[in-house]
C-alpha cells in the first residue's frame, strides 16, 4: 500500500512541475504609450446640392440638371489633373398633405448632389463662389483629409513603439527584471480634425449681385490641421 501511495505522489509531482515552470515563463509586463502629431491636410472635399420643387417632375429635373451641368463645367475648367468632380446624390420625393385622413399630392422635391475633390486648398473659396455664381445655393459639408493617411499613421506608430520600448526597459530595470521577447502588440491610429469642419447651408448665402464691387460671397476658408493619434499596447515576457 505504501509503495502505491509513493508512486502516485511521484506521478502527481511530474504533472505539477511543468505547470509551475510555465507560470514562471508567463510572467509579463504590459506597457502602453501614445503620441499625437499635428499635420496639414492635403485634400479637401466639398459637396454641393441643388434642390427644387414643383408639380411638374420633368420641369424640375430639367431645371436641376441645367444648374448642375453649368456649375460642374465651370468648376472643371479650374481643376488640375489630380482633382475631380463627380455626382454623389440624386433623389425625388413626393410631398403630400392630409385632409380628413385623405392623402393629397402637393409637389415633387428633386435633389441633385455633386462632390469636388481638391488638392490645391487655396482654391476652395474660388470653387465655392463659382458654384454659387452658377445657381448652386446649397453647399454641404467641407472636409479635409490626407491622401496617404496610412503612411502618416505608420510613421507615428514607429515613434510610439519606441516610446513604449523605452518605458518598458525603464520599468523592468526598476523592478530588477529583464525583458524577454514580445508577447503581443496592439497598435491603433486615427486621423481627426483639430477643428470642426465648416458647414454651409442655403440660408447662409445670398446670390451675388452683378455689381463686381460686392466681391466674393466666400472670401477665405482655412484648412486648419489634422491630428494623427497613435497608441500601442505591448506585452513583454519577463526573464
Amino acid at each position: 500500500m505504501n509503495n502505491k501511495i509513493l508512486i502516485a505522489l511521484l506521478v502527481l509531482s511530474s504533472i505539477l512541475l511543468p505547470t509551475f515552470a510555465v507560470d514562471i515563463q508567463d510572467s509579463v509586463l504590459n506597457i502602453e504609450a501614445s503620441k499625437v502629431n499635428e499635420v496639414i491636410p492635403d485634400t479637401a472635399i466639398i459637396r454641393f446640392y441643388v434642390e427644387n420643387s414643383g408639380v411638374n417632375l420633368s420641369d424640375i429635373k430639367e431645371k436641376n440638371d441645367k444648374i448642375v451641368n453649368q456649375a460642374i463645367n465651370a468648376i472643371k475648367a479650374k481643376l488640375s489633373n489630380d482633382e475631380s468632380v463627380k455626382t454623389v446624390a440624386f433623389s425625388v420625393n413626393n410631398i403630400y398633405s392630409y385632409k380628413d385622413r385623405v392623402r393629397i399630392f402637393q409637389k415633387y422635391e428633386v435633389k441633385n448632389g455633386f462632390e469636388v475633390k481638391l488638392k490645391d486648398l487655396t482654391k476652395i473659396s474660388e470653387i465655392v463662389n463659382i458654384a454659387m455664381d452658377n445657381g448652386v445655393k446649397n453647399v454641404g459639408q467641407l472636409t479635409f483629409s490626407l491622401s496617404d493617411s496610412e503612411k502618416e499613421c505608420n510613421m507615428v506608430l514607429v515613434d510610439t513603439i519606441k516610446i513604449a520600448k523605452n518605458r518598458a526597459n525603464t520599468l523592468a530595470e526598476s523592478l530588477g527584471v529583464q525583458l524577454g521577447r514580445v508577447k503581443s502588440v496592439n497598435p491603433y491610429c486615427s486621423v481627426t480634425s483639430n477643428n470642426p469642419s465648416p458647414r454651409f447651408y442655403t440660408n447662409s448665402f445670398t446670390a451675388k449681385s452683378s455689381d463686381a464691387s460686392e466681391g466674393s460671397v466666400i472670401d477665405s476658408i482655412k484648412p486648419g490641421t489634422l491630428n494623427i493619434r497613435s497608441s500601442v499596447n505591448m506585452t513583454y515576457y519577463l526573464k
